[in-house]
């Protein structure tokens, strides 16, 4: 492969990537939203917000859901991190 197809390869891999970011920080911030949402109604109920056995479901699906290459165990710590950081706006309203 010569320089020039090279710096295609890279830059085409590189706009690919930057699209593929857009469409996390779109997912993540639309997750939050609901995460809001639904605090707000369990606020309303009087009903706990955080449920560890309802995060630990989702633990396990995630893991279950994934294809790789990411192993399962980080995947998973991926989504606690997500999940906590997003608790984190609950007390924020």
């Amino acid at each position: 492969m010569d320089e020039p197809e090279l710096n295609a390869n890279i830059q085409g891999l590189r706009a690919q990537l930057d699209e593929v970011d857009r469409e996390i920080v779109q997912t993540l911030n639309k997750r939050a939203l609901l995460v809001q949402e639904l605090a707000a109604i369990k606020g309303e109920a009087g009903v706990a917000l955080y449920d560890p056995e309802r995060e630990e479901e989702i633990l396990q699906r995630v893991a279950e859901e994934n294809a790789g290459p990411i192993y399962d165990a980080t995947m998973r710590e991926i989504f606690e991190i997500i999940m906590h950081r997003i608790r984190d706006l609950e007390s924020h309203r």
